[in-house]
């Protein structure tokens, strides 16, 4: 019979070790945050005030009309879950399952107290795009919420131009890391 105490050692020894072998591991692989339905509509995720914001833009618009200055266009803000930026920042690569939140918010002019120019007004939708090759055959996937209930979304379907636009224009494995510095510095 082993001595109690060698017993303890050992056991705390061996789940710390699991505990830390079974991260290293998870974050090679997948990041076990984005969950799905049984039908495989992605579930909106928790914790959204957490992630890390990796830019903005102002007017973005899939359209060769300029932009008029006295409507601006949408607010949009791009967010990234926090364990997949730890993951970047620490591996210069996106680990399967991270996830990135495009929010839309409708421009606002007449805030109090403010100067000139614009905040965010009202959330209009919301986009999470899932980089994951396991699952997509595409390698990444979107998923639009732009209801109030949030409620789980089905896959924007392969081939479309969000997907299309992404996989040919995007600087690294469809996500537009040339228009977020905080991504962007770290190739």
């Amino acid at each position: 019979m082993l001595n109690p105490v060698f017993t303890n050692i050992l056991s705390a020894a061996l789940l710390a070790a699991g505990v830390c072998l079974g991260s290293a591991v998870l974050a090679q692989t997948d990041l076990g945050v984005a969950r799905y339905t049984d039908s495989r509509e992605l579930i909106y995720p928790d914790n959204l005030d957490e992630w890390i914001h990796t830019g903005s833009l102002v007017g973005g618009r899939y359209s060769d009309t300029p932009p008029d200055p006295s409507v601006p266009g949408t607010i949009q803000v791009v967010q990234m879950e926090p364990a997949a930026y730890r993951y970047f920042r620490d591996h210069g690569e996106f680990a399967e399952g991270t996830m990135f939140l495009l929010s839309f918010y409708a421009p606002e002019s007449k805030s109090d107290p403010q100067l000139q120019g614009y905040v965010q007004g009202a959330l209009q939708a919301q986009e999470i795009h899932v980089v994951d090759s396991e699952r997509f055959t595409e390698g990444h996937a979107f998923f639009m919420f732009d209801t109030p209930e949030h409620t789980p979304s089905s896959k924007i379907p392969d081939g479309s131009d969000c997907v299309a636009c992404h996989t040919s224009e995007a600087a690294y494995r469809g996500i537009f890391t040339q228009f977020y510095p905080v991504l962007r510095d770290r190739l």
